[in-house]
């Protein structure tokens, strides 16, 4: 029995569409894996004082650094990303979160803000990323970021950095390595925010 021409060829499209499914969801591409990051916590309990001055928190990041990858900068120059492998967020909206996160157990503010799209806050904080990606050549990651400090009419340069090693080549210990790198940066954080204060209330 002799088959139509309009029904093999549906047979064909059907045969090939399922060809395609099959290929897809047998792919050998590894599944991607979200990393999470932890704020350092300076006291667990704080109490909110509302004498205390308000903060605005933000954070941007240079050309090539806004994404939610993994950085790497190979030899050359030559900027790279670990495959399967990203963060939450674009990493400028993550580390606002932890960096405010931190800041806001210290207990030295009322109220911390995203900035500067926040409402009126009394102080400011505005930071850049500058460095953060893994050093192929090195075997360690890099966290870079400055900016001000800003409180009633004076500024405050910030520098923070940090460099982490790295023990061997898998993503989970290149992440602790961002978190040893990120908990650094925090306490310098914490130190000179601190230091700006006592220069403001002695004044």
């Amino acid at each position: 029995m002799q088959l139509p021409p309009k029904f093999l060829a549906g047979v064909v499209v059907l045969s090939c569409g399922i060809a395609a499914c099959s290929g897809i969801l047998n792919s050998n591409q590894p599944a991607e894996r979200v990393y999470w990051l932890e704020p350092l916590i300076v006291q667990q309990a704080v109490v909110t004082d509302s004498s205390q001055p308000s903060l605005a928190v933000s954070v941007s990041a240079a050309p090539g650094l806004d994404t939610d990858r993994l950085l790497i900068l190979e030899p050359g120059a030559r900027l790279n990303h670990y495959a399967a492998a990203r963060w939450p967020d674009n990493i400028p909206e993550v580390l606002e979160s932890l960096l405010r996160t931190t800041l806001e157990s210290t207990g030295r503010f009322s109220r911390l803000t995203r900035g500067p799209t926040s409402r009126s806050t009394d102080w400011t904080l505005e930071l850049e990323i500058r460095e953060l990606y893994t050093l192929a050549n090195a075997r360690r990651v890099r966290m870079v970021l400055g900016g001000y400090f800003s409180c009633g009419a004076s500024d405050y340069a910030i520098t923070l950095q940090a460099t982490a090693g790295i023990d061997d080549d898998r993503l989970s210990e290149i992440v602790a390595a961002y978190q040893h790198a990120l908990n650094e940066v925090s306490r310098q954080l914490v130190a000179q925010v601190t230091e700006a204060c006592n220069d403001m209330n002695s004044g």
